[in-house]
């Protein structure tokens, strides 16, 4: 099939050219608040961590499968937030997210007993945005550390 060597050639004046409709085409916002978040999800899964992802309101993002098989007993999810289902650690979750999200420091919450045979533990871990992250999402990840379960790595915080 023989081609045309200016099928793609546009001579029309600036005058004649088409307007461009903002939010027309795929959005590039989301594109790339995303492309940190999932770097962040692929490595946590590769190690084994069992982890959520939170945005600047402390709002869960994603949460893997890891983290959601031990959802129930003492984690749950409800309106888009970690909670804890005893209402004094939840105080204490909530604060710690905060404080996490507000000093960028990490912090951790027993949720149970710690001699438990289920126990669970949440680590909350900041996540600095650069000047050029504009569009960032994630903020902090929570790392669900149940009693007796290994992780491969450490994690002083996450840039």
């Amino acid at each position: 099939m023989k081609t045309s060597a200016n099928a793609f050639r546009d001579d029309r004046t600036t005058a004649d050219a088409p307007v461009v409709v903002l939010g027309a085409a795929t959005p590039l916002a989301p594109l790339l608040a995303g492309a940190r978040a999932r770097g962040v999800a692929d490595g946590l899964e590769l190690i084994g961590a069992a982890a959520a992802l939170l945005d600047e309101q402390g709002e869960v993002l994603h949460l893997n499968a890891r983290a959601q098989g031990l959802l129930g007993n003492q984690l749950i999810v409800v309106g888009g937030r970690l909670r804890a289902r005893d209402c004094a650690l939840d105080q204490t979750l909530t604060a710690a997210i905060d404080s996490t999200l507000r000093d960028q420091v990490a912090s951790r919450v027993a949720l149970s007993d710690e001699a438990s045979a289920d126990g669970l533990g949440v680590r909350i871990m900041p996540v600095t945005a650069e000047a050029d992250e504009s569009f960032q999402l994630l903020r902090a990840v929570a790392i669900f550390e149940p009693r007796g379960a290994a992780i491969r790595g450490d994690f002083a915080g996450l840039n």
